[in-house]
């Protein structure tokens, strides 16, 4: 389900009053300063950001953080020493969302996409969001093995970039490791782990994640 702040329809008077009970005043307006963007963070969120680490986006950028639905917990957003976090337009993380970037790491996400609650984005390289994506609940995109691997004693790289194109969708506990790419309008079925490369409008399902179906689409 679309979030109520990316409705496209009247919401009735009650429904903002609802969401303004939910929003921290104080953050809100501390992080719209010190951004120079607009923020909405909602009450118990965690949002640490480095003094050298930044949010960057066009004209009128909006960051919408632990908002909506029930969950208990607000969103975290951590972000390292020079981190750089990069917005299309609006962006939306919903309670109970976990958005990680580490030291010198650039995630970039589009205009419109949403981040379901219980998700997860670990970035400590380089991952890319298209515009207009729903990340399901439970989802989790790691461009990092976090841990070194080892092949007959020697290293294996860490990290890889993981790239999400427009108007894709996650299914709820979906997971997408370091390497993986989805094309634009791609699908990603329950449970799915992902970590090849697809082309635009593909269903993948399974572990590991494996093309079913092509020239797919979906709305909301």
């Amino acid at each position: 389900m679309k979030p109520v702040l990316g409705a496209r329809y009247p919401l009735p008077l009650s429904a903002y009053t609802e969401l303004l009970a939910r929003v921290s005043v104080t953050r809100s307006l501390w992080y719209s300063w010190r951004l120079r963007g607009r923020v909405l963070a909602g009450r118990g969120s965690r949002i640490r950001i480095h003094r050298t680490a930044r949010v960057e986006g066009p004209p009128g950028w909006m960051l919408v953080i632990g908002m909506a639905h029930d969950s208990t917990p607000g969103a975290v957003l951590r972000m390292r020493p020079r981190s750089r976090l990069t917005l299309g337009g609006r962006v939306q993380f919903m309670r109970g969302t976990t958005v990680h970037l580490g030291y010198d790491a650039h995630l970039s996400v589009g205009a419109g996409t949403f981040v379901n609650d219980g998700a997860t984005v670990h970035c400590d390289h380089r991952v890319e969001i298209g515009a207009d994506c729903a990340i399901s609940w439970g989802v989790r995109i790691l461009d990092s093995d976090v841990h070194a691997l080892l092949k007959d004693g020697v290293e294996q790289p860490r990290h890889a970039p993981v790239v999400i194109g427009d108007h894709c969708w996650l299914g709820t506990g979906a997971t997408v490791l370091k390497g993986a790419e989805l094309g634009d309008h791609c699908v990603a079925g329950a449970s799915a782990v992902v970590t090849g490369r697809f082309g635009p409008g593909t269903l993948v399902h399974g572990v590991p994640a494996r093309a079913v179906s092509k020239d797919v689409s979906w709305k909301h």
